[in-house]
Parts: C-alpha cells; sequence; structure tokens
C-alpha cells in the first residue's frame, strides 16, 4: 500500500496530512510559526524555524502512524504566495523571509507603476492594483537598503521553493506561485526579462521551473532519517495555497466557482484565457491544470469582519462558549438565525481595510447602513454574514458579464462550516453552494499532485474524481432569492454613492 503526504504552508501555520490514495485522509498535524514584526509596516518569519515546524508536523504523524510511514509515496505542498527568503552559496538563508504582507515596499512599488505602467503589468503578469505586497517591489526594496545582501544573493526561494530544496537540495519553483511575483509572464509561462533587467538580476538568481504535479526528487538522506520519511519519498511539485484548495474541492471544470472565506473572501474560477478587465481587481494564475489560468478574486475582509465584531461586542457569547464547551461562531449564528432576511434594513459595507475585487478601493471604509432602535445584535451578526455574501455575488457578476458560466459554487475555509452562512450565499447568489467535504482542502490539493506525480494517479482529474467527496449541497430557495435581490441592490448602490466620500 502506499500512501501521500500534503503539507499546507501557511503564513503562520503549517499543517501535514496523511491520505490514503483511495479511503482519503487519514492522519493531520499543524504547528505554528509566528512572525516576527519588529518594526512598523515589517512582517518576517525565521525561515529556519519554519522549516522545523515542518519537520514537527511530519514527526507527530510518524508518531501516530509508524507502520504506515515506511511506505508514504511522494510528497506535495500548497503554499502562500509572495513570502521569499533569498540564500547564498551555501544554501544559508541571507536574511529573514519577508512575508507578503509586509508593505515596507511601497515607494518601490510606486517606481514599478512609474517604470511600466499599470496597464502593461497587468498585461504581462495578470496583476491588478501593483502594491508593496509583490515580490519584484520588495526585490527593489533590498537592492536599496541592504545592498551587501541584494549582492550576495545566490537563489531567490519563495516558501514552496524553500521547502522543496530543503527536503532535496534541489532548487525547484512553479509557475502558480510565480504568478503573484511580477516577475513572470503569465501568458506566456516564462521569465519576464524585462522586469530582470530593471531589478538588476538575472533568471540564474531562481529556480528551475516544473509544472504542478511533476517529480522533483526524493527526500535526501539526512531528512529521511531526521524526519521518519523514506529515503524511497518522491518529492513533487506543488502550488499556490488558493488553486491547491481548488483542486481539494473539485474545482477543475467550466461552470464551477469555488470560494474561500477566511480572513479575506477568494473567488476562483478556471478558464481557457486571460481575465482582461484591470479594474475588476481579477488576478490571474497559471493553473494547476496546464494550459490553463485559475482567475481569482480578492476582497480583504469577511471572516476578519465577523471576527473584529466578536471581538469588540460579544464578551458574553465568547464566556457562555467557553463555559458550554462550543465553539462561539455557532452561538453567533444562531443569533443571526433569528432575525429576517435583509437584517430588518441594516446594511453593511465590510470594507474594514478598504475594498477588494470587483472595484479595489483602498481607501473604502467599513459602513453599517440603515440601523434603528429596534436593531439588536443579532441583526447586525446578520448584516456583516449577508454583506459577504453581497461581496461575493458581485465578483459573480463580473464573471457572468465576461461570458463565464457558472452553475455551482464549491466553499472551503472557515467560513464554509457555518450551514446558515452557506445558505444566505445560495439565496443571494441564486447558486447551489456545497460545502468542502474535508477540512483540509489544501493538503487534499496538495496530495493530489503527489498522486499525479508519482503515478498513483494518471491525471489531476482523475486523483480529484478519486479524493474529493461531494460536500453537504445547500439550494437556494426561490422565495429567499427573490427577497435577496432588492437587498443587493440596495448594497451596489451605497457602495457607489459613498465611494466619493471613502477618499
Amino acid at each position: 500500500m502506499s500512501y501521500l503526504l500534503g503539507i499546507d504552508a501557511g503564513t503562520t501555520t503549517i499543517k501535514v496530512a496523511l491520505f490514503d490514495p483511495q479511503k482519503g485522509l487519514l492522519a493531520r498535524a499543524s504547528v505554528n510559526c509566528p512572525a516576527i514584526y519588529e518594526k512598523e509596516r515589517i512582517a518576517e518569519i525565521d525561515m529556519a524555524r519554519y522549516w522545523n515546524a515542518c519537520c514537527e508536523c511530519i514527526h507527530q504523524i510518524a508518531e501516530s502512524h509508524k507502520s504506515r510511514f515506511n511506505d508514504i509515496r511522494a510528497l506535495c505542498i500548497s503554499s502562500q504566495g509572495v513570502t521569499f527568503v533569498p540564500l547564498d552559496r551555501s544554501g544559508r538563508e541571507l536574511r529573514r523571509g519577508i512575508i507578503y504582507y509586509d508593505t515596507r515596499a511601497k515607494s518601490e512599488a510606486e517606481t514599478l507603476v512609474h517604470r511600466f505602467g499599470d496597464q502593461k503589468l497587468y498585461e504581462i503578469t495578470g496583476q491588478p492594483g501593483i502594491s508593496a505586497l509583490y515580490e519584484a517591489a520588495k526585490l527593489l526594496w533590498i537592492r536599496k537598503n541592504e545592498p551587501d545582501c541584494f549582492r550576495d544573493i545566490h537563489k531567490i526561494l519563495l516558501v514552496h521553493d524553500y521547502l522543496v530544496f530543503k527536503f532535496t537540495g534541489t532548487f525547484a519553483c512553479v509557475p502558480p506561485i510565480l504568478s503573484s511575483s511580477l516577475l513572470f509572464d503569465v501568458l506566456h509561462r516564462k521569465w519576464w526579462e524585462e522586469m530582470f533587467s530593471f531589478l538588476g538580476i538575472t533568471e540564474m538568481k531562481f529556480p528551475k521551473i516544473y509544472k504542478p504535479g511533476t517529480p522533483v526528487g526524493p527526500v535526501k538522506k539526512d531528512v529521511a532519517l531526521d524526519s521518519g520519511l523514506p529515503e524511497s519519498a518522491l518529492v513533487v511539485a506543488g502550488a499556490i495555497d488558493q488553486i491547491c484548495g481548488m483542486l481539494g474541492v473539485g474545482n477543475i471544470h467550466a461552470g464551477l466557482v469555488s470560494e474561500s472565506t477566511g480572513s479575506v473572501l477568494a473567488v476562483h474560477t478556471v478558464t481557457q484565457s486571460m481575465f482582461e478587465h484591470r479594474k475588476a481587481g481579477i488576478h490571474n494564475f497559471c493553473n494547476a491544470i496546464d494550459s490553463t489560468y485559475a482567475l481569482i478574486s480578492v476582497c480583504p475582509t469577511a471572516g476578519a469582519a465577523l471576527n473584529w465584531f466578536k471581538d469588540a461586542f460579544c464578551e458574553h457569547e465568547e464566556k457562555e462558549a467557553e463555559m458550554v464547551h462550543r465553539n462561539v461562531f455557532q452561538i453567533l449564528d444562531e443569533e443571526a438565525e433569528k432575525e429576517a432576511i435583509g437584517s430588518d434594513g441594516l446594511i453593511m459595507l465590510p470594507h474594514l481595510i478598504g475594498g477588494g475585487s470587483p472595484k479595489p478601493n483602498p481607501h473604502a471604509k467599513g459602513v453599517f447602513y440603515g440601523f434603528r432602535l429596534h436593531h439588536k445584535k443579532g441583526h447586525f451578526i446578520r448584516a456583516i454574514l449577508e454583506s459577504v455574501a453581497f461581496m461575493l455575488r458581485s465578483n459573480l457578476e463580473v464573471l457572468h458579464q465576461a461570458g463565464i458560466n457558472i452553475e455551482e459554487i464549491r466553499s472551503f475555509g472557515g467560513g464554509s462550516h457555518s450551514r446558515l452562512w452557506n445558505q444566505i450565499k445560495a439565496d443571494v447568489c441564486g447558486l447551489p453552494v456545497v460545502a468542502s467535504h474535508s477540512d483540509e482542502p489544501g493538503c487534499l490539493g496538495a496530495a493530489i499532485l503527489a498522486g499525479v506525480g508519482s503515478g498513483i494517479f494518471q491525471s489531476i482529474e482523475e486523483g480529484c474524481e478519486t479524493l474529493v467527496l461531494p460536500g453537504k449541497p445547500h439550494y437556494p430557495k426561490e422565495s429567499n432569492v427573490r427577497m435577496y435581490e432588492s437587498y443587493f441592490q440596495e448594497y451596489m448602490r451605497l457602495n457607489v454613492i459613498l465611494e466619493p466620500m471613502f477618499s
């Protein structure tokens, strides 16, 4: 019997899951690796500690599944994008890793926009709204502010690449993660030489490009001894976390959209061509499935808005949850469910740290509109849930206007655990919402790629058909769909009316 490991390398948490290629999830483990915030706008990570956290996850599973560990056939990594670390010629880190949401490179991002223009950057890299978040801007910052470090760079590794290097000793990167770097020509799936020239770097500073689901090499002997992995275990090229999540819910065909409601809302669909309308704020990624693209829309506050409300106003509910050993969000759902559709006229704009797709606006602000003396806490909670559903629908309408057919929404992330939230999304969008069966779709997507690279599955499609189990569907209720239509239109009007005030 052969087994697969899927690794989900998040910003501050690493998860590892063990899968039977026929029966699915067997075990999982997670270890936190806190980010380092020493100054304003600075967010870094100690990559050595990050690697140790990954190894600790593997150790935890090895201890509980010793008999199966010798039969691990392959592993693969789902990782965050943009976060990177430079190495010297000996393979040592020249500095801490710079996390994607680090914003020190604001002026460097402006330099890139001035040099290339927003439209050209979008046409080549597929990325809208150029900001300090992107790798190219951060590399320019290092060149200006840490010249010794920049001079000594031998390789620049994203998180996926770093972990693959630690496992195998091989430098490998993948197009889905490179897509958010501003260093990659997404249309032609190759390095963007003009950007390299401007930054003063060459292709030699980066790993060899591998297609997701192709073998990189076996685990190194010392890593095998330390981790308990067999030396025969194959490391397979992975993908960015959102795309692995898409695979983990089976979003591989036309007609499907997946959405992840965590701190942010992300909306994903698969297409044969890049999306051309920059101002909609849709990101174009090379997909794990060759010759296709993953269109990804991002709204910066979704679950974060609900979490803010919980922290600010729900101390009583948190104490109750602790006393009765329940999840506090289940209690908040119960309060929201008592209130009518539309929250008795209370509408929220959930732009607590600016607005995202389909109309990005960093100056947008959060708004509760229409509340009166009769409104209670449950109304506000429901208005938050509804606002995220409105945000989801506004992104789906942009895709529909571009001729993209949508028949079903696959939901994952923390928000997918809420039956009420799933039903609200179905009613607002007028589409079935199917909650993920797997609690770890990122690890599952990585395991599917591991299975493809090791020959267990002949294709990504076969891997998804085998390992992705159907989740619970939530069908739109016709009467609710009609009622939500007017509230959605009011939400859209509010955004338009308040936009001049935001700036």
